[in-house]
């Protein structure tokens, strides 16, 4: 089966069920380049896949064809499965848990009604840009910066740096022949913030993870600082940018839904995680490698094949998908996290409803009753790896009183004095890494 860029961008179901029906939860698929893998589309084998590290490797250097030469080395999905030295992608065991710890206890420390109140900020500041115009291109004008604002502030780089880092996470997501540039741009922003905070930390994400305490190891170096931040960055701001267009795209084309939420009948935190199930900004993932021949699914999976988990057929599984008397809005067994030991920490898809929700919120509290501008106002993108929403072009009502309230509230530059200040961190936690240094 070929599984390419074009065949994700058209109708899921048309794409997964006939999938499911020929081959069942496992499908010998193509990938873009001609590169042979298996599609796991079935929800309970995924979770299997997912949680059994010592069957399945997330470590690329176990990928048989990889190993052998038989890819590219311009393949524009290289560099989401390029083994990188440091990377908890690749990781399992206690080398993972040593990272993946530091990363959770950083996030666990976030203040969640502060990353509300500057979610609520910028997204107001946003909005105040095309409210009077009363029509949106949401995903350029709000679904796409709005996060990115928000991860700046939590690793802890200064706003300007997201002219260049929004474009560049899309770029790698899309998987195109610029996909390699884009890579080596983030890593340098990155890498610039991690020798700045190894001098001197600040509330940030960063600061944490290269000053803050480690269970089971030693400190943390430079590259897997970078390899975290990477990793946060394009997880935060890349998923995030897509369950909100994706929940707005729903709110406003699907009819039955836009009525449901009108008579206040599902909320829009229901919405956005019914939108986990039908539509979930991350497709598939690459990927994990047999350690052993076996069976899996209906087919004998030789070691070291690639497998795609594929986060959206899973979804759709008919085991778990019910969808006639509304449970997806409330069900929460999705796969739009992950599983296993690399599914999604706790913290951070808590920062991840946190700002989706409140960037949703506020849209509809200040631009009332969206429709679409016309016939050609919905357009999708990328790649296997994300079905991206690229243009949802809206006109709506605006609200005035908001619009005069957020005009006397102040500036409406992104980067006004008044919040350059405005941490997601305590102040206890300075505390701790400075006496953690000179301890």
């Amino acid at each position: 089966m070929r599984l390419s860029s074009e065949a994700v961008q058209g109708s899921l179901a048309d794409l997964y069920e006939p999938w499911r029906k020929e081959h069942g939860p496992v499908v010998p698929v193509e990938l873009d380049g001609g590169v042979p893998a298996f599609l796991v589309i079935g929800h309970r084998t995924l979770r299997e896949v997912c949680s059994q590290e010592s069957l399945y490797s997330p470590d690329s250097r176990n990928w048989a064809e990889l190993q052998a030469g038989r890819v590219p080395s311009d393949w524009p999905l290289l560099p989401q499965v390029a083994y990188q030295e440091g990377s908890t992608r690749f990781l399992s065991g206690s080398e993972h848990q040593r990272l993946r710890g530091v990363l959770t206890s950083g996030l666990a420390q976030v203040e969640t009604a502060s990353v509300r109140r500057y979610t609520e900020w910028a997204a107001d500041r946003l909005i105040s840009r095309f409210a009077p115009k009363r029509q949106a291109e949401i995903v350029a004008d709000y679904a796409a910066p709005l996060p990115l604002l928000v991860m700046l502030r939590l690793l802890g780089l200064p706003h300007e740096t997201g002219e260049q880092l929004l474009p560049a996470i899309f770029r790698l997501l899309e998987g195109g022949p610029e996909a390699h540039r884009a890579n080596e741009e983030i890593s340098d922003i990155i890498g610039r913030l991690v020798v700045a905070r190894r001098a001197k930390p600040e509330r940030d994400l960063v600061s944490w993870l290269l000053h803050g305490p480690v269970d089971g190891g030693p400190p943390l170096s430079a590259l897997e600082v970078g390899n975290l931040a990477w990793l946060t960055v394009m997880a935060g701001a890349g998923g995030t940018t897509g369950w909100i267009g994706n929940a707005l795209e729903r709110l406003v084309c699907d009819e039955k839904v836009h009525t449901l939420f009108r008579a206040g009948t599902v909320t829009v935190a229901e919405i956005m995680n019914e939108t986990h199930w039908s539509n979930p900004a991350v497709q598939n993932v690459m990927g994990r490698y047999p350690l052993q021949d076996g069976q899996l699914g209906n087919y004998h999976v030789p070691k070291g094949a690639l497998l795609v988990l594929g986060l959206a057929g899973a979804n759709a599984d008919p085991e778990v998908h019910v969808d006639s008397d509304g449970h997806t809005f409330t069900n929460e067994s999705h796969l739009a996290f992950g599983s296993g030991p690399h599914e999604c920490p706790t913290a951070a898809q808590r920062l991840a409803k946190v700002v989706g929700q409140t960037a949703v919120e506020r849209f509809l509290a200040r631009c009332r009753t969206p429709r679409l501008q016309d016939d050609g106002a919905v357009q999708h993108g990328g790649s296997v790896i994300m079905r991206q929403l690229t243009k949802l072009e809206v006109v709506f009502t605006a609200d005035n009183q908001a619009a005069v309230r957020q005009a006397t509230s102040g500036s409406d530059a992104l980067g006004e004095s008044s919040r350059s200040s405005h941490y997601l961190f305590p102040p206890r936690m300075l505390t701790q890494l400075t006496s953690h240094m000179s301890d």
